[in-house]
């Protein structure tokens, strides 16, 4: 194989020899031709010369036409001054011929302006020189030579030294095209050579890449066939050319290919989900168990909130796509070292090695930032959230199904809670049996009128009088005696049987709120909505037709949110409240001050009050962070137009501040407890005429 390598490297080596041996011929005659070509321009050069000897010539003509003069003025005897005429005007004609020669040569403006001199020069001295000569044949050498010294010898001077001007011009004229074409020629040289060095250069270059080109290729193909025999297919293949090594490298490729597609297939159809390309539940169990026993950290169970309605309403297509985009973004914040795999559905399970609690809290974060930032998908904008139970082994457990239960009912809790993040280590393993058995006797109870309603009022610290209550659900059982709220109504939440439960209350409140007002008491009654009675969508109606059937105007009945209500669908719950709002029902922001963007409520939301939890009022009085907290508060609503309720006021001292301080309404047992309509309607009377 490597003998065959060198044949291949040798013949284009010998290739490109023969080529660079061309390019040096080439060069070679180029310097050649190069040179012919200086010699032409030398002789064109020579025609410069030619006009400088025409310009010495017209010069030594004219001098000698001077000698003559001179003679002539010297010589007294006429007979011999008639060859000196002869000889005189032989040189003016050869002097003037000269000049002509020169102009009709096409000469430079600059040249031209010294022939007119000369030309204009040699005129005048002509016509001087007649005078002179006449003067000698008519009145004597003695007036000649005066005529001659006067007049025609400084125009003679001044001949004389434009020509020599005319004549050192051109000289310069034609040094100045010598150096240029000396220059050029240089130049010329050089270049040839810089091309021909050039050329050297590139063809080495060339060959030396084209056979690296084939050489390694064929050597990363040894490679890669020992690797693909080994069981290693994920080594790139170069593409090679359209030859026989490229042949080769693409036979090579589709093998590869081949082999690699056939076992991708097998184990793709066993361990992995083929929505997201994650590991599914089969290879996220085996993986898990195939770490070491004394290992440590955390598995995380994260589900989509709210998926089902975006599938629901966008469609399948929207919601694969969605799924597709949390995976790809858990799998980024994750990490390379974490394990991550889609179990079923909208949960994906995540496996961190060697973290802690407060570790693995801090990475969830970062993984439910990835997951929260919006997305488009087919020109829909979806804002997403989730939710994550958080299971950490080996102190939750040391198998995969303790751990992903655990997990799971973390998860569930974050959900009911709005934290977005449960430890399996906060809660129990299962509902208490208790639990489980109230939820089931729930419906049976509401047949059996085994609920109750009691209602707390709300005291008007402006009029001093209790103008308002908040209607309480209690569960009389008649085996386990009273049954506080907390310890059902989430199940029944989570179940959907609220609404059952909320259609009771809001029946029986306006019951009630009718009989007291035939009574004479004006009380607004308040009913809390939960996040399903929300987004029911018969909620506006059933309201407004229980109101008309039992006469109550709309403006005696409160309905209290609270901001976890909001957080399911926004959108729709909004539309409800301002359906609500619109018919004159009253709204109130329940537990304001414990959610993320109560602020937010109460910009966009058409309510009219406003309930402080009683984590701030209590020791409001002596807190000033609370104090600060209420006040604020309190300045806000007044100047937003809303009502303040002061949940929880116990003490007396409390009372006073709140009075002090503005407070509209004041709720707790430091005013009254709640008690049945029995109890109520004859409080509130003794209360407020008292």
């Amino acid at each position: 194989m490597m003998l065959h390598l060198a044949t291949i490297r040798a013949r284009l080596i010998l290739a490109f020899s023969v080529l660079l041996g061309l390019l040096l011929a080439v060069a070679a005659v180029s310097l050649q031709r190069l040179e012919g070509l200086t010699t032409t321009t030398q002789e064109i050069v020579n025609y410069q010369a030619r006009r400088v000897f025409m310009a010495q010539s017209m010069n030594l003509h004219a001098q000698a036409a001077a000698i003559d003069l001179l003679k002539l003025l010297q010589t007294p005897e006429r007979d011999k001054r008639v060859p000196l005429y002869a000889a005189m005007d032989e040189e003016m004609a050869a002097s003037s011929k000269a000049v002509n020669d020169l102009a009709q040569t096409g000469v430079a403006s600059d040249v031209q302006t010294y022939i007119d001199q000369v030309t204009d020069l040699q005129q005048r001295y002509a016509v001087l020189l007649q005078e002179t000569v006449e003067l000698l044949e008519i009145e004597g050498p003695t007036k000649a030579r005066a005529h001659f010294e006067d007049r025609t010898h400084k125009v003679l001077n001044t001949l004389f030294f434009d020509s020599r001007a005319l004549e050192t011009h051109l000289q310069q004229v034609m040094q100045a095209k010598l150096e240029q074409l000396r220059a050029s020629a240089t130049q010329a040289r050089q270049l040839v050579v810089l091309l021909a060095l050039c050329a050297l250069a590139a063809g080495t270059g060339l060959a030396w890449a084209v056979a690296r080109g084939i050489v390694l290729p064929l050597q990363k193909a040894v490679s890669i066939a020992k690797a693909i025999a080994s069981g290693d297919y994920h080594q790139s293949v170069p593409t090679g050319h359209h030859d026989e090594v490229g042949a080769l490298l693409r036979a090579l490729r589709v093998m590869r290919d081949s082999i690699s597609t056939r076992e991708e297939k097998i184990l793709r159809l066993a361990y992995i989900d083929p929505l997201t390309d994650l590991p599914n539940r089969t290879r996220f169990m085996e993986l898990f168990d195939a770490h070491p026993s004394n290992a440590s950290g955390a598995l995380m169970l994260l589900d989509v909130d709210r998926f089902a309605p975006i599938n629901n309403a966008l469609g399948h297509q929207v919601g694969d796509h969605l799924l597709c985009q949390v995976a790809i973004r858990i799998k980024r914040a994750a990490g390379e070292s974490s394990l991550v795999a889609r179990l079923w559905g909208d949960k994906f399970a995540i496996m961190m090695e060697g973290i802690n609690q407060l570790t693995a809290a801090v990475r969830v974060q970062q993984i439910l930032s990835a997951v929260r930032a919006p997305m488009t998908i087919g020109g829909q904008r979806l804002d997403i959230d989730a939710s994550v139970g958080i299971a950490l082994y080996p102190q939750d457990g040391t198998d995969i199904t303790t751990l992903l239960r655990r997990a799971d009912v973390a998860m569930t809790v974050a959900k009911r809670r709005l934290d977005s993040i449960a430890f399996g280590s906060e809660m129990v393993d299962e509902p208490a049996h208790e639990q489980l058995s109230l939820i089931g006797e729930m419906r049976e109870a509401l047949a059996q009128g085994e609920f109750v309603v009691y209602y707390q009022p709300k005291l008007n610290l402006k009029q001093n009088k209790v103008t308002a209550a908040e209607a309480l659900i209690r569960w009389r059982h008649p085996a386990k005696g009273m049954i506080p709220p907390a310890y059902f109504i989430p199940f029944a939440e989570q179940t959907g049987f609220i609404l059952e439960i909320t259609a009771w209350v809001l029946r029986q409140v306006v019951e009630d709120a009718v009989h007291w007002q035939h009574a004479g008491i004006s009380v607004v009654a308040s009913v809390n909505l939960s996040t399903r009675d929300l987004l029911n969508h018969r909620l506006v109606a059933e309201i407004l037709g229980l109101l008309s059937r039992s006469g109550l105007p709309t403006k005696q009945l409160c309905l209290e949110i609270t901001e976890s209500a909001l957080m399911e669908e926004p959108e729709l719950a909004l539309r409800h409240l301002d359906e609500l709002a619109a018919h004159g029902l009253k709204l109130s922001i329940d537990d304001y001050g414990t959610g993320q963007s109560s602020l937010a409520y109460v910009k966009t939301l058409p309510v009219d009050e406003l309930k402080i939890d009683r984590a701030f009022i209590t020791g409001v009085d002596v807190t000033p962070k609370n104090a600060a907290i209420v006040r604020s508060t309190i300045l806000l609503c007044q100047e937003l137009g809303l009502s303040v309720v002061a949940e929880g006021a116990e003490t007396a001292e409390e009372l006073a501040w709140l009075r002090f301080n503005q407070c509209d309404f004041v709720q707790g047992y430091g005013l009254a407890k709640p008690m049945p309509l029995r109890e109520f309607i004859p409080w509130v009377q003794q209360f407020n005429h008292s």
